[in-house]
């Protein structure tokens, strides 16, 4: 206890101007890995805010079982959406997918910048749904890539079967494609790597829609554990 912390531009405006706290009040702060602690404001600058440990509160468990989101990356603020939702519903890790129709440029300057924009989406994700554990964003990589590196995967396809009910708890991927669907080429590799397809009835949802939806059959499924 006592360690003081200085928060950046970003967080200090977002508490006194925003929230329009000052010195001695109290906020829930907490470290990606499970860890919630209090902390008092020990000076409120809205440029630069210090803020000071006083309590903390016992390691919030991790879930039992893995839950991955492997999706086609797609453009602009779809993609943020994709990835606060997914947060929202338990995914412990995000692999992004360099897909045969993500529309995303790959140069290296600017993926390193939405990279880091998006890990700051998943962090005030995980801000305002209070989830402890920052999900691992992985990648841009290639479909087969992502497929090497996991495991009990599926994928979301019109052409798929019905989804079930029921499933045993166990690790699970879930594959979402980019706007426009897999290519040919990608559904043919799913098939070889004997990865089963599910629809969704006639529905066919949004890129940026369908992880929410996803995790959120693969939770029900399962039993949130």
């Amino acid at each position: 206890m006592g360690a003081k912390i200085q928060l950046n531009s970003e967080r200090s405006n977002y508490l006194c101007r925003a929230l329009r706290l000052n010195i001695g009040d109290e906020i829930n702060i907490f470290d990606g890995t499970g860890g919630l602690f209090t902390a008092a404001i020990r000076r409120a600058n809205p440029r630069s805010t210090e803020v000071e440990i006083t309590a903390a509160e016992q390691p919030a468990q991790t879930s039992i079982y893995s839950l991955t989101l492997a999706i086609g990356l797609i453009k602009g603020s779809a993609m943020d959406r994709a990835l606060q939702q997914a947060t929202e519903l338990g995914a412990n890790r995000i692999l992004l997918i360099q897909a045969d129709r993500s529309n995303v440029p790959l140069k290296s300057d600017r993926m390193e910048n939405k990279i880091g924009h998006w890990e700051r989406v998943i962090s005030a994700s995980c801000e305002q749904c209070g989830q402890l554990y920052l999900p691992e964003l992985v990648g841009p990589q290639t479909l087969e890539e992502a497929i090497n590196q996991t495991e009990n995967g599926m994928v979301f396809s019109p052409l798929g079967e019905s989804f079930p009910a029921q499933m045993q708890p166990v690790n699970r991927t879930a594959f979402v494609g980019p706007e426009g669907g897999w290519s040919d080429k990608e559904l043919d590799l799913f098939q070889q790597r004997q990865i089963p397809s599910y629809k969704l009835g006639r529905t066919i949802l949004r890129a940026e829609t369908m992880p929410s939806v996803a995790l959120g059959l693969i939770q029900q499924a399962q039993g949130w554990h």
